[in-house]
């Protein structure tokens, strides 16, 4: 399957601001690097620290050139990020992700966090509702790939 799709990018007003993920269930461990949470109209990615720090600035950060996201059975690249699922839980993750690109004409990216998890995690968040307009401001589209 190969198929385009434009998504919608809001950044906070202020750093450090994010609406909250919301009630959701999870494929997460403490101790492994990704985690997904599920909820009725969105999915979050938890990534470890080091990846998500260069994701967001691919994705949400201030920059001239707006990235491409490239979404593959078994990975996700932005640019010349690229990062590779190899769990199986990752990849169950990767496939409702993709099924949600594939079945919604409208959906939005943006940062959210949650109490239940560790001071300063941010989850990217993908939903096909728009976040809070008194938290975020819409920025340019992005660019989905699915391959």
């Amino acid at each position: 399957m190969s198929k385009e799709c434009e998504i919608h990018r809001y950044a906070a007003y202020f750093k450090g601001w994010c609406q909250t993920f919301g009630e959701h269930e999870a494929e997460f461990m403490d101790d492994e690097s990704v985690g997904w949470l599920y909820a009725e109209n969105k999915i979050g990615l938890i990534l470890p620290r080091e990846l998500s720090k260069q994701m967001y600035r691919k994705v949400l950060g201030k920059t001239h050139k707006v990235p491409v996201i490239t979404v593959r059975h078994d990975s996700i690249g932005i640019d010349d990020f690229h990062y590779t699922f190899s769990e199986f839980r990752d990849l169950n993750g990767l496939v409702k992700l993709i099924q949600m690109f594939a079945d919604n004409k409208e959906l939005h990216l943006y940062l959210t966090y949650h109490f239940i998890y560790s001071k300063g995690t941010r989850i990217t968040t993908f939903s096909t509702e728009q976040p809070l307009p008194l938290i975020y401001k819409e920025i340019e589209p992005i660019q989905i790939h699915l391959r």
